[in-house]
């Protein structure tokens, strides 16, 4: 008897769709390393597919390009926050604990998904169309946390400082903390166990500082 070839195992085998993602996130995984730790224009395709263990000609069935495949590396990154916004919304809470958990969880999903920098210098090595959606979707998360920290400082939750400087330098916190975590360094000296550990630790940090409360 001839098998069906359109049988699907009921869900216990992958579909070649299925694979082909996999593969896919997995190609996206090893290019956002490669491009966080050299950068866009000194990481080639032949290297990135030497990573993988594929041939360059094998990247192209997934991908046109070097610039589509950090265009794709990028998306993983805003999706992270876009992610964490949706739960943030979705709370019954402050804004205050909005933000808290906003902040926290893009941080453990840009390290749990591995995403690249999100950059002004990487989504400025993209063709302009491509710089266009992603500057829009940077915008909106930026936006949102902005207007959850002025919310938090109306209602005495936090001292008032300027809401822009504070969004920036929170959202720019996200690619360091990335970068930190794929060093390795707090693994290895054993100051967080893995990227949920991690993110409550950076969260304390930049909500508490370093001087002593008095």
């Amino acid at each position: 008897m001839v098998e069906d070839k359109m049988a699907n195992w009921n869900g216990e085998v992958a579909s070649r769709e299925q694979i082909r993602e996999q593969k896919r996130r997995a190609a996206l995984r090893v290019a956002s390393r490669l491009f966080n730790e050299k950068g866009y224009h000194a990481t080639s395709l032949d290297q990135i597919a030497d990573q993988i263990g594929v041939t360059k000609t094998a990247l192209y069935y997934y991908f046109r390009n070097k610039e589509e495949l950090l265009y794709d590396c990028l998306q993983v990154s805003f999706a992270c926050g876009e992610q964490a916004r949706a739960e943030a919304e979705a709370m019954d809470g402050t804004d205050y604990e909005r933000f808290c958990h906003y902040y926290r969880r893009f941080t453990q999903l840009a390290i749990e998904q591995s995403g690249a920098f999100t950059t002004t210098a990487n989504i400025r090595a993209l063709p302009q169309n491509m710089q266009d959606a992603l500057l829009a979707r940077r915008d909106a998360l930026h936006d949102y946390m902005q207007g959850l920290l002025d919310g938090a400082m109306d209602a005495g939750n936090l001292r008032r400082l300027n809401p822009r400087a504070a969004t920036g330098y929170f959202f720019g916190s996200i690619n360091w903390m990335l970068s930190w975590h794929l060093e390795g360094r707090g693994r290895e000296a054993g100051e967080y166990d893995d990227a949920e550990d991690f993110s409550d630790l950076v969260l304390d940090q930049a909500l508490h500082g370093l001087a002593n409360r008095i």
